[in-house]
């Protein structure tokens, strides 16, 4: 499936908070968005792995997305490295989006940035048609978006720009309040 829209989050919860409003917005206008989770949040405080994936479908449901899946990288101990870039080039080659959003390079959670520095180097190795990739028995085609974007979770980081999301904040607090462990 070919989506617009690939947005990254280190954990469930992380797309809702940092751009579910956005999400919501692209996909009422007729946008494909899809979702991947790096890590099941299992190191979190509140809630487990298991309750934050019915978490995350609901949320997913609630924003309308055409996909979400999860990598289940280690919550607190996924690296920058091929192994881990060689799964990010996976999801990008399947689903082909022009867009990617990701976590901010520089956040407190040191999740946050290490992912979105991992996003977004797979994101160029990704177009790289030497680096081989097989999903499902198929060899990949090599594929790079077109635009990759840091959205932001926490107020003391000065965005880049900004995306007018009025009459959407509704569904993005919806979809955040449906992680209810974590509050």
């Amino acid at each position: 499936m070919k989506l617009d829209i690939l947005a990254f989050g280190a954990h469930p919860d992380d797309v809702e908070l940092g751009c579910g409003a956005t999400v919501a917005k692209e996909i009422s206008l007729g946008k494909k968005v899809g979702i991947v989770d790096l890590t099941r949040g299992e190191l979190g405080t509140r809630g487990s792995a298991e309750i934050r994936d019915k978490e995350a479908a609901e949320a997913a449901q609630i924003l309308g997305v055409s996909v979400r899946e999860n990598l289940r990288f280690r919550d607190g101990f996924f690296v920058n490295d091929e192994k881990h870039q060689l799964e990010i080039i996976k999801m990008i080659r399947k689903y082909k989006p022009e867009i990617v959003l990701c976590n901010a390079i520089d956040d407190r959670h040191i999740d946050h940035g290490k992912g979105s520095k991992l996003v977004s180097d797979a994101c160029f190795l990704s177009g790289l048609r030497r680096i081989e990739t097989v999903l499902d028995g198929e060899r990949q085609e090599a594929w790079r978006p077109k635009i990759v974007y840091h959205y932001i979770q926490w107020k003391n980081i000065e965005p880049d720009f900004v995306v007018d999301v009025s009459g959407f904040m509704e569904i993005k607090e919806k979809a955040v309040m449906a992680y209810s462990s974590q509050f």
